[in-house]
């Protein structure tokens, strides 16, 4: 099993590192993050925002404020910048909100055997997100536990507004806002583990241990 990890875990480190290094891939990922940050933001949840109360902003936009995150800390780290706690509060939110989107639409195609163009794309787009958290993985040997679990009680917070005060993404039938609560939550608690139990239990090798000794 640790064999499996450590290899899982090198693979990562090099598809993230080829990503940083070439231009046109890197710019290219910046790019969709912010045109899904900028479009999810203002056409999927400007009229939610409209009538949401101040306190309840930083939650609902779920997916665009992933992308920004992501966006950001990929910026940080091809600009040599050592991760931080926006880190894992990037990973655990793009991988957590493509998973779930993902859900939500092949609930949805699953019932009515509808396939629109726009959810098609919509689903390879947050399949792609939830890929760039997953690619930020093994940074999380370099960023202390406590701040991990910070980004999970963030996630845990956010369950609790969209679901316990109803400021949930809208939903289309078959998908209930109990069935949407579950997979948030469920979502959340795998992550949790992930970052408790699994990373942590990752060795390290050559460079890279050498810089987490240093952070």
């Amino acid at each position: 099993m640790t064999a499996g990890l450590h290899f899982v875990d090198t693979t990562l480190r090099r598809l993230f590192g080829w990503i940083l290094a070439v231009p046109v891939i890197f710019w290219a990922v910046i790019v969709i993050d912010f045109l899904g940050f900028s479009i999810g933001t203002v056409v999927w949840y400007g009229p939610q925002l409209l009538n949401a109360p101040w306190w309840a902003w930083p939650f609902i936009p779920d997916c665009p404020l992933a992308a920004l995150y992501g966006m950001i800390v990929y910026y940080q780290f091809r600009s040599h910048k050592k991760p931080n706690w926006l880190t894992p509060l990037a990973a655990l939110s793009c991988i957590k909100y493509g998973i779930w989107t993902v859900l939500f639409w092949g609930t949805k195609w699953a019932a009515t055997g509808e396939y629109l163009p726009i959810e098609i794309g919509l689903v390879v787009v947050h399949l792609a997100l939830a890929g760039q958290g997953v690619l930020l993985l093994p940074t999380f040997t370099q960023i202390r536990l406590r701040t991990r679990l910070l980004a999970i009680g963030w996630l845990v917070a956010s369950v609790v507004v969209d679901y316990g005060y109803g400021h949930h993404p809208a939903l289309v039938a078959p998908v209930t806002p109990m069935q949407a609560g579950t997979w948030a939550a469920v979502l959340t608690a795998i992550l949790a583990v992930l970052v408790a139990l699994v990373y942590p239990r990752v060795p390290l090798s050559g460079a890279t241990a050498r810089s987490a000794a240093r952070t």
